[in-house]
């Protein structure tokens, strides 16, 4: 929905459109119910446009820049760039109710700005049953966090415990979430399947769930029957199970076009029952 009106203190026209904006932070409780249920990426926000400035009204707060690149990301989504009134990198992602309103938005910041545009790369995406698969370098990044985490909390522990027992026992439950949570998150990843998608954008290659976009960067393709893969890379791999062999078969296709290099092997298991 797009609103113009006049503010006595800007100058010309302001133009406002209710929107989404992508969240810049997550509570424990946020990622808690990320890591078990898939957590809410998107909040609902006001976007003011005026001359030179693009202003977002969320419930986190507020976010103004004056943009000089608008990416489009979907057809009713952009991300928008710029500088802030102290000459600060700032960055919004926003999504419209419909590709026409987000259009819309587009042209007025176009018309106040000069911004350099660029155009949606086709997306392509295949529904998908995926899972979590713990790799060595996924563990050991892990372990890695934990320690950090434990030397953090550590840390809070000694400094809240000097204010007696409330500090003590807010320390030992602020230790235990900074190093129980990863390592919990992990295993809740690693233990269940869930429904969503391998999106092809480009040369971008993503693993989502409702509205959490994981980045993978394939390097070996193992066949674990004619529907299921593992897409093992750099520290993240998943186990992916296609509704059908053609829809498997073209994402394999799709993979190969920015990772012409990706190994394809077969599952031992694969190997038997085809034998």
């Amino acid at each position: 929905m797009r609103t113009s009106f006049w503010d006595p203190g800007a100058v010309g026209r302001l133009d406002s459109f209710e929107a989404e904006s992508k969240r810049s932070w997550f509570t424990i409780r946020d990622t808690l119910s990320a890591a078990v249920r898939g957590g809410r990426l998107w909040t609902p926000a006001s976007v003011v446009l005026g001359e030179n400035w693009v202003r977002v009204l969320t419930n986190e707060g507020s976010l103004e820049l004056r943009p000089r690149r608008l990416v489009w990301t979907e057809p009713n989504s952009f991300r928008v760039t710029g500088l802030s009134r102290r000459l600060a990198f700032r960055r919004s992602y926003l999504r419209f109710k419909s590709p026409e309103e987000a259009s819309r938005a587009a042209s007025v910041i176009r018309q106040n700005s000069s911004v350099l545009e660029e155009p949606l790369v086709p997306v392509e995406e295949f529904p998908v049953e995926f899972r979590l698969l713990l790799s060595a370098k996924y563990v050991i990044a892990l372990v890695y966090l934990m320690f950090v985490s434990l030397a953090v909390g550590l840390f809070l522990l000694l400094a809240l415990g000097a204010l007696g027992n409330i500090g003590l026992v807010a320390g030992t439950v602020v230790l235990i979430v900074y190093v129980g949570l990863p390592i919990w998150a992990m295993l809740v990843k690693a233990r269940r399947s869930v429904q969503g998608w391998i999106r092809f954008q480009g040369e971008s290659i993503t693993v989502r769930s409702l509205d959490f976009p994981i980045p993978v960067y394939p390097e070996i393709i193992e066949w674990k029957s004619p529907q299921v893969i593992a897409l093992r890379g750099h520290g993240i791999s998943y186990e992916l199970s296609f509704l059908t062999t053609e829809s498997l078969t073209r994402a394999i296709t799709r993979i190969r076009i920015p990772y012409p290099a990706v190994q394809e092997i077969l599952a031992k298991i694969y190997r038997q029952d085809s034998g």
